[in-house]
């Protein structure tokens, strides 16, 4: 009968856990469409390729929702089961409340195990496809930017004109080149009788490659530098122009996210200098890289630590005269997402480690949790 009743339990956990997860991981996801949707729209992209960038982000998204699903879905289903004196029954049938708990817990001890592995590799591969994919968009639609008749200016310090271009400005005639240079304050200029446009893109690595040759043609260059302000003209059958590449840095994904758990453990134990070598890493990046790594690991904890809580937020909102699980839910959300938060740039800035910043919100919440449990006894 006890096994029977903690069946019952779990399957009455599972489906709203499964709607509510469903539920942010769309909410989360809306937002970032909103960042995607020029690039998706003005792309001529095949809708596979959009639900495969989609799912991308998806799964990205399960470490961030499935805490707070389990939070309120164990608020929700306790809440439910006291509403209907169901728990009650359960108390007086002889069911301890860790009896009635283990369920609960089983249930979020099988997605903290599942969460887990996700970090270890799964979510950072997925990380991985989403930047190509993303890169992918934001290069094609550079290209698609070149039309006949009208400058091109998405190239910082580069404006080009062509009369006539194929689709995608492959190829183009008639070609207006200004080249100028920010730094050295440098500045060509190139006129061609056509000219065509390279894209290259690695499928084993992110580096992607943009040239324009050029058939034909003259430069023009002016060295502000020197004392007098020298101008050479360069005749040429055919130049090749290599286009810079920030303008593919994508600004949806960031370096450590797509490194494995085995990879930042080894940034871990790198000095600033030996990752800034092996990874390119800046300052940011590399606290950024030690923070990924935590929690990843706490990703797991706090999806059992926010199951014990909502249990016992659950049973202690009906009881009595206040019914404010769901004020208390939300509030314990406040408490620890601003701690977190907090901690977290303290251990940016030094004060702190990072692993004391990412724990501390979590053991804060379990003694919340237990502080609630005590309070579920019958009282005399």
């Amino acid at each position: 009968m006890k096994l029977l009743i903690q069946r019952y339990l779990a399957a009455q956990f599972i489906m709203p856990l499964v709607v509510s997860t469903v539920f942010f991981i769309c909410f989360l996801l809306t937002f970032e469409l909103f960042r995607l949707t020029e690039l998706l729209i003005t792309r001529d992209i095949s809708l596979w390729y959009t639900a495969g960038l989609i799912g991308n982000i998806a799964l990205t998204f399960i470490p961030l929702s499935l805490p707070i699903a389990v939070f309120f879905s164990t608020i929700y289903c306790l809440n439910r089961l006291s509403g209907d004196s169901e728990y009650i029954a359960m108390r007086a049938a002889g069911l301890t409340k860790a009896r009635i708990l283990i369920p609960f817990l089983l249930v979020a001890a099988l997605l903290s195990v599942s969460i887990y592995h996700l970090n270890q590799n799964i979510i950072p591969h997925s990380n991985k496809e989403f930047k190509r994919k993303v890169n992918y968009l934001t290069s094609s639609g550079l290209l698609a930017g070149i039309k006949p008749g009208q400058f091109f200016t998405m190239i910082p310090g580069l404006t080009l004109f062509a009369s006539k271009s194929t689709k995608y400005g492959r190829n183009l005639e008639e070609v207006f080149l200004q080249i100028k240079d920010q730094k050295n304050q440098d500045e060509r200029v190139i006129f061609a009788s056509r000219g065509e446009l390279m894209f290259e893109r690695d499928k084993t690595s992110l580096v992607e490659k943009l040239t324009l040759t050029l058939f034909d043609g003259n430069i023009i260059g002016q060295n502000n530098k020197k004392e007098k302000d020298e101008i050479e003209k360069i005749l040429f059958e055919k130049y090749v122009f290599p286009v810079s590449q920030s303008q593919f840095q994508d600004r949806f994904s960031v370096k450590e996210t797509m490194l494995t758990s085995s990879e930042l453990e080894g940034v871990l134990k790198m000095t600033f200098k030996e990752a800034e070598k092996v990874y390119r890493f800046n300052e940011k990046e590399f606290f950024n890289a030690k923070y990924e790594y935590w929690s990843r690991k706490n990703g797991a904890v706090i999806i059992f630590v926010f199951c014990f809580l909502g249990f016992t937020l659950g049973v202690t909102g009906t009881r009595g005269k206040s019914k404010n699980a769901g004020f208390l839910g939300i509030l314990c959300l406040i408490v620890y997402y601003g701690l977190f938060f907090s901690l977290v740039s303290l251990a940016n800035k030094g004060k702190i480690p990072v692993q004391l910043a990412v724990f501390f919100p979590a053991s804060v919440m379990m003694m919340f949790g237990v502080r609630f449990y005590k309070k579920l006894d019958w009282q005399s």
